[in-house]
């Protein structure tokens, strides 16, 4: 396959990516039914080995296209997989995970039968035995009662991913190919940013239903309009600075093809899209709140602590891996900490529309004030 870097994503992504849009969903409705610390560690811990499938997958079609048939089986069957862990999301978060673990484990039974098939040979079996070992672990978590299925689940996880994530040449395609440089810089970015535009229409999708669920009340609309607002300027900030650096960076340094995917993407983006996840449940259960004249200090405390981790992740990023002096990330990042600490801390006495409208507007500020500074130069862009 071609290496350019104006590749697209190709409609068997596109079809994949339908099965998060529906686990994304499915994680955040027990999240929003109760905005909680249990809740959203929940959350995290089944969204780890889903945010793993994912990347695998679309680092792998990077580096070796969707042609095929057999690449296409492998995908389909991978998206049965994931279509079992979306039905037992919910069910898992309430405490009752052995469906959502079977059908992560089933997903890499098939896909070490397809890498037999495929790569016979003891080079193929000392790049498959993690993936194995990992499906082992999984399927011995099934009949384990929690907490113990998160141990085993969580050692599965460490003995599939840390033997990938050492940067040496091996028999596993996409690792091998981005340690050779060899991507598509554009289309990376462009599935990492599709994953952004599905949790934040999560957002959306939360919001919408508020409303809805509350008559289209006027407290309804009117909470819905700010969350809507904070939604908007995360996307104008996300694709005019963390993604648009991200891709920079990469094209720019392609000897540093491999450390820079894992650390900007697979890594870079795990807390990100999980705290945009988190924000989705936030914002519907703030609406609803609002709407019924409940107490809203869970919700909007719920946001704010995903909008801190979001900045502090991103902030981390800037600093450690792409270089900005640490002036430049204390710019932005102080003034938003302060109004997210002032919302979190009068979470209880704010009124839910006005604390997201200044959320929004302080996130705002930087795309907004960068687009003012430099005018000729985003023309151009």
């Amino acid at each position: 396959m071609p290496r350019e870097d104006d590749r697209h994503a190709g409609w068997l992504e596109l079809f994949y990516d339908l099965l998060f849009v529906a686990l994304v969903a499915q994680l955040a409705h027990p999240l929003a039914e109760h905005p909680s610390w249990t809740a959203g560690l929940a959350m995290l811990l089944l969204f780890l080995p889903a945010w793993w499938v994912w990347t695998g997958s679309t680092l792998y079609l990077n580096v070796a296209g969707e042609g095929g048939a057999g690449r296409r089986l492998s995908v389909l069957t991978q998206m049965a997989a994931l279509l079992v862990m979306a039905g037992a999301a919910t069910k898992a978060a309430h405490g009752d995970p052995a469906l959502y673990a079977a059908g992560y484990a089933a997903g890499r039974i098939m896909l070490l039968v397809v890498g037999a098939l495929k790569r016979p040979g003891p080079r193929a079996g000392a790049a498959m035995w993690p993936r194995a070992a990992s499906a082992v672990l999984w399927i011995v978590s099934i009949p384990v009662p929690p907490p113990l299925t998160y141990v085993l689940w969580l050692a599965g996880l460490v003995v599939e991913i840390v033997p990938w994530f050492r940067a040496r040449s091996g028999a596993r395609l996409e690792r091998q190919g981005l340690l050779e440089g060899q991507l598509a810089v554009g289309h990376l970015v462009e599935r990492f940013g599709l994953f952004i535009i599905i949790v934040l229409g999560e957002g959306i999708a939360q919001i919408v239903v508020a409303i809805s669920s509350a008559d289209a009340s006027t407290i309804a609309v009117v909470t819905g309009l700010a969350g809507f607002l904070v939604l908007a300027a995360l996307w104008w900030l996300y694709f005019d600075f963390g993604s648009a650096v991200a891709e920079a960076a990469v094209s720019a340094r392609r000897d540093a093809a491999f450390r820079l995917t894992i650390y900007l993407f697979v890594v870079g983006h795990f807390l990100p899209v999980a705290a945009l996840m988190a924000l989705a449940a936030g914002l519907g259960s703030l609406v609803t709140a609002a709407a019924e004249g409940q107490p809203s200090g869970d919700a909007l405390r719920l946001c704010c602590l995903a909008l801190a981790v979001f900045f502090l992740n991103n902030a981390l990023l800037g600093t450690r891996t792409i270089g900005y002096r640490p002036t430049r990330i204390l710019g932005w990042l102080l003034p938003n900490l302060a109004v997210l600490t002032v919302a979190a801390v009068f979470s209880g006495h704010l009124v839910p529309a006005a604390a997201l409208a200044l959320i929004a507007l302080s996130i705002a500020i930087e795309p907004i004030s960068a687009r003012w500074r430099t005018p000729s130069a985003q023309q151009e862009a």
